[in-house]
């Protein structure tokens, strides 16, 4: 699906979807997260939901393994991961069969529905804090819709995000156990896309192809990063996703 999308675009489109890659780089360059957050509903604008979940599934695979692989203890990481990976692993599939056997007006509907209540809740959370006790629950919970989110709309992060902060961790603890989720996860989802027979070995390719761009404007993020205020960027990008996410609602209703 995704290969013949981009057979039959043309020079504009793929240099569209280019700068929407670019673009989200450059959001996980300054502010260390937020790359689907930002690139979904992008790329959703121009090419359809399911075509924009798999562009995505090897970037958010590729573009996080550096900083999940940094300073060693992986196996430390999988196990404090290993509630929300549990949860995460149906919430993928059950996701992905939403997201391919929906009609395509609908799937917008559900997808854009997805993006706003990621970046509301991005912007509104209040600081949670999980009782110790209760840290596998809420873990195996969050999982289950971080990767109900992600197969819909390749957002499983940032629900999980909001779990793993409220666990108190660390920057250092937390960038890595995030990286790591995103890792697996978008694995997880890419196994789930191409089992799925709608998705083969050239669309994996062309997904791989486009971590380029996505490397660029991280790059490019990372050297202007501390001449942005990282609060007011990342209230400048929430809002933006949320503005995105309604015009996919928007036009999945009137298309």
């Amino acid at each position: 699906m995704l290969a013949q999308v981009i057979e039959t675009a043309t020079p504009g489109v793929i240099m569209l979807l280019a700068a929407c890659l670019v673009i989200a780089g450059l959001v996980k360059g300054v502010i260390g997260v937020g790359m689907p957050t930002v690139a979904f509903p992008l790329l959703s604008m121009l090419v359809d939901v399911q075509t924009a979940v798999m562009l995505l599934s090897m970037p958010l695979v590729l573009s996080n393994i550096p900083q999940a692989l940094e300073g060693g203890s992986v196996g430390q990481t999988l196990r404090s991961l290993a509630p929300v990976l549990v949860g995460m692993i149906p919430g993928v599939w059950i996701g992905v069969a939403v997201l391919l056997n929906v009609d395509p007006a609908v799937a917008k509907i559900v997808a854009g529905a997805s993006v706003i209540l990621v970046a509301a809740l991005t912007l509104l959370a209040p600081k949670l804090r999980v009782n110790q006790r209760l840290t596998g629950p809420a873990g195996l919970g969050a999982g289950f819709c971080g990767g109900l989110l992600g197969g819909i709309a390749a957002l499983s992060g940032p629900l999980v995000f909001i779990f793993l902060l409220a666990k108190g961790l660390s920057v250092r603890a937390f960038t890595k156990e995030a990286s790591m989720f995103l890792v697996v996860s978008s694995v997880v989802l890419t196994s789930a896309l191409t089992s799925s027979q709608k998705f083969d070995w050239r669309d994996v390719v062309i997904s791989t192809v486009a971590t380029a761009p996505v490397v660029v404007g991280m790059l490019a993020g990372q050297k202007v990063r501390d001449a942005i205020p990282a609060d007011a960027f990342r209230r400048l990008v929430v809002l933006t996703v949320l503005l995105s996410g309604a015009q996919l609602v928007w036009k999945g209703v009137f298309a």
